[in-house]
């Protein structure tokens, strides 16, 4: 019996001194060296930036240098190719938005291009001639019949305009009232701005806002609602057949007298442009796990390689560490996982996002049409932005910021509470790194703030890792030549070391967990 217990006592010992063993030699795959030739590449001028709409399509170059390595590196493709084509709207910047006021004769009395649409709806909305209904500031919106009516609404409220306090937008009121309003299925509404704002100042803001080129999923494409749009108190002037009567009118209102006002001008209008569908792909590769059951069960560790492409100028904005960084780094994961004599027991999956600097639209498509299911995959790992190192006084930008540049040890690490023991994980494998795991950002706003979110939010458990922020994020600064690649690497090691560590526990749960996160 003692003969039997020493030769298991044994075998437990010489298995795992096989799996260390196979960690450091996998580890050893992860070289400064790699991930600087990769990082130079990514972030070099020639890809412009690494966005939608360059001259030189830096985007797809970088895709295909994903796909080429991964092919290189023994990676099996998740879709042909290893793309995930993500359908994309690209919707141009408009320049054709007019409005124009006709009265009671039919006779043209006001025309002006300040107009801007402010959903985010496809295509074009345009009217001819339409009869329009003011509803003041939109207060006890309930109480009328509006379904297919033109609406117009003044910014703002009554005591606000009253006490002629500032006729700033309030994003959060104006949105309140756009739904409240929505409800009612009007044909389009019309916001207009406070008369007292002589300057425009604010239908210039948000002109500067919305009048832009947009990016939109397919899926977007059947969520169309009413049209919102914004233009200034001289649209309602025109309507009111008089300078100054939307001011008076909208003083009365503010008294409390009538409200619901129908008028004999007629109202024209265009604003959009029709979209353009385009092609963005998703990089998705992955190892097989070894187990013939625990292999349906998957890990997925991802970063987007996008960027924001070039200013006015010429300038390039080459994100070296937003987020070339986090997609070197996954690169050289995925080498260390596939050096691996003997596969672990679950599979990896190595998922390089397109669009997130435009809407995280790359990681929205994967879990909206996941290649591999969500409620079998136990934890996604996001990286954006590990490659910077704090190195001497906070720059004004972020010197307040909860998400300052990290010393040398330091990191941060976001993750839910679908699974708790995925942070224990993270804490023993940042110990064993000498890592110093900051656990201490809001979840509220930061598990929206990369592409985590969309797994978070499909019930997934998730890590975020970040170095921080630095006052060369989203500017020309954001240079290879800043970059630490000690610290990428000690990011990818730990990346490693959690994964292994999940990719091969007996019993996680799968059903377990995705029970929790529907709680």
């Amino acid at each position: 019996m003692l003969i039997r217990k020493t030769v298991l006592i044994y075998f437990i010992f010489l298995t795992l001194v096989v799996a260390v063993q196979a960690q450091h030699q996998a580890l050893s795959k992860i070289d400064t060296v790699d991930l600087k030739a990769h990082l130079s590449f990514i972030a070099s001028d020639d890809l412009q930036g690494r966005s939608l709409g360059t001259a030189v399509n830096g985007l797809e170059i970088t895709a295909n240098y994903l796909s080429n390595n991964a092919l290189k590196m023994g990676l099996l493709p998740a879709a042909e190719n290893y793309f995930q084509q993500v359908p994309l709207f690209y919707t141009p910047l408009n320049k054709q938005s007019f409005v124009k006021v006709s009265n009671e004769k039919g006779k043209l009395v006001y025309q002006s291009h300040e107009l801007v649409k402010i959903d985010r709806n496809l295509g074009i909305c345009s009217f001819a001639e339409e009869t329009v209904v003011f509803v003041g500031f939109g207060e006890n919106i309930e109480t009328y019949d509006l379904k297919n009516r033109l609406v117009v609404v003044a910014q703002g409220n009554a005591e606000s305009y009253l006490k002629n306090q500032s006729f700033a937008w309030e994003n959060r009121k104006e949105r309140s009232k756009i739904s409240l309003i929505l409800e009612q299925e009007p044909k389009a509404m019309l916001i207009l701005t406070n008369p007292n704002d002589k300057d425009n100042k604010t239908f210039a803001q948000i002109q500067r806002w919305f009048n832009r080129p947009a990016y939109s999923l397919e899926l977007q494409k059947k969520e169309q609602q009413p049209a919102v749009l914004l233009s200034t108190p001289k649209v309602a002037d025109a309507l009111l057949g008089k300078k100054g009567a939307y001011a008076k009118y909208l003083k009365n209102v503010a008294r409390g007298e009538k409200t619901l006002v129908e008028v004999e001008g007629k109202l024209s209008l265009s604003a959009g442009e029709a979209p353009e569908q385009i092609d963005a792909k998703n990089v998705v590769a992955y190892i097989e796990g070894s187990d013939p059951v625990l292999k349906d069960e998957y890990i997925v560790f991802m970063a987007h390689y996008d960027h924001i492409g070039m200013d006015k100028n010429g300038e390039v904005f080459n994100g070296a560490d937003d987020n070339g960084s986090g997609t070197v780094a996954i690169m050289e994961v995925a080498e260390a996982f596939s050096s691996l004599h003997e596969k672990p027991k679950r599979s990896i999956v190595f998922l390089w996002v397109t669009c997130e600097e435009i809407g995280h639209l790359g990681s929205r498509y994967y879990c909206d049409n996941p290649v591999f299911p969500l409620e079998k995959t136990v934890a996604a790992i996001n990286l954006d932005m590990v490659g910077r190192v704090y190195d001497g006084p906070r720059d004004n930008v972020w010197k307040n910021s909860p998400k300052k540049v990290k010393d040398f040890d330091g990191l941060y690490t976001l993750s839910n509470n679908i699974w708790p023991q995925l942070a224990t994980i993270n804490a023993e494998k940042c110990a064993e790194l000498k890592l110093v795991p900051d656990t201490s950002l809001p979840k509220d706003p930061f598990l929206r703030a990369s592409d985590h979110y969309h797994f978070h939010k499909n019930g997934v458990p998730v890590l975020n890792y970040a170095t921080g922020y630095h006052a060369d994020y989203h500017k020309i600064g954001d240079e290879v030549e800043k970059i630490n690649f000690e610290k990428i690497k000690r990011v990818a090691d730990l990346c490693f070391l959690v994964g292994f560590k999940i990719a091969n526990l007996e019993d996680i749960g799968c059903q377990s967990i995705n029970s929790n996160s529907k709680k």
